[in-house]
């Protein structure tokens, strides 16, 4: 598709960060909850818990989510990106979702390391910090789509 107004589909790709922005708040909020219920470390084997894909028993069950919930992020946005590549003559949708990607991968590495370092203080932090940092970049994407969707009105 081509960059003209016409033909870029602000309003869908809108819709689609919008849904990426809904899936990553659920997820930090999950991520929350487990460390105020103390769970942050109720599975220790990496990336799944020790009932794999199957349904969690009630120890596993936040942690389980939450990893569910990681990985419908990570195929959405990866798939997202992709199209913005393929599909999208945009270079700045392309950079923004770039840089999600990158950052989404960052937290998923960190992520391993809270459990590896069994939830050190300063690795804990850092996925904090780089998980307002993936979300901030979305909403700056779903801001920049609105706009461009406002223009070709």
């Amino acid at each position: 598709m081509s960059m003209d107004k016409t033909r870029f589909p602000a309003k869908s790709l809108f819709i689609v960060t919008l849904i990426i922005i809904g899936i990553t708040y659920s997820v930090m909020m999950l991520g929350v909850y487990l460390s105020s219920i103390h769970q942050g470390l109720s599975c220790l084997t990496w990336p799944l818990c020790p009932n794999g894909f199957e349904i969690p028993p009630p120890k596993y069950f936040y942690e389980h989510t939450h990893r569910t919930l990681v990985f419908v992020l990570t195929m959405a946005l990866f798939s997202f990106t992709g199209y913005s590549f393929f599909r999208l003559r945009n270079k700045s949708l392309r950079i923004k979702l770039s840089l999600a990607s990158g950052l989404l991968i960052t937290q998923i590495v960190i992520g391993w390391v809270m459990i590896v370092t069994k939830l050190q203080p300063l690795v804990v932090a850092t996925h904090l910090a780089t998980g307002i940092a993936f979300f901030g970049i979305l909403i700056v994407t779903l801001i920049s789509l609105y706009h461009h969707m406002k223009k070709s009105q």
